[in-house]
């Protein structure tokens, strides 16, 4: 089984930064992805109607961001965080979950098949 992330791309094109190699690093606010460190994951975007994946990617490393100072100085950037965006610091946070990610690959967008859940955030698919 294949595990799809989703990623929201209803206000910021993530999917499409994570392509072109501008955004290296997937944040959360809790730690959804720990367990697919050391996989090849597809990519699908959300937020316009059903799930397209785009893409795979290895996520190659957790970090746990501690303190609003190291994320501004080492993960916002790479992550293609916008000030004042809701994926941004919030005031009453002690902490962000950055994912690494390596070796993207593009594919030729297709919605899955829908798989077994973890959550919100990525499924198992059996698909590839």
């Amino acid at each position: 089984m294949t595990p799809i992330v989703f990623i929201n791309t209803k206000e910021i094109p993530f999917v499409d930064l994570i392509i072109t190699g501008k955004k290296r690093y997937e944040t959360r606010a809790r730690n959804t992805l720990g367990g697919l460190v050391g996989r090849r994951v597809l990519i699908a975007e959300t937020g316009h109607g059903k799930p397209v994946v785009r893409c795979s990617a290895e996520i190659v490393q957790h970090v746990l961001v501690l303190g609003e100072k190291a994320w501004r100085d080492h993960y916002k950037e790479p992550a293609c965080i916008p000030d004042g965006s809701k994926y941004d610091w919030k005031n009453n946070q002690t902490e962000k979950h950055a994912y690494l990610l390596t070796n993207v690959e593009p594919c030729s967008p297709f919605i899955p098949l829908e798989g077994k859940r973890h959550g919100r955030v990525w499924m198992e698919f059996e698909g590839v």
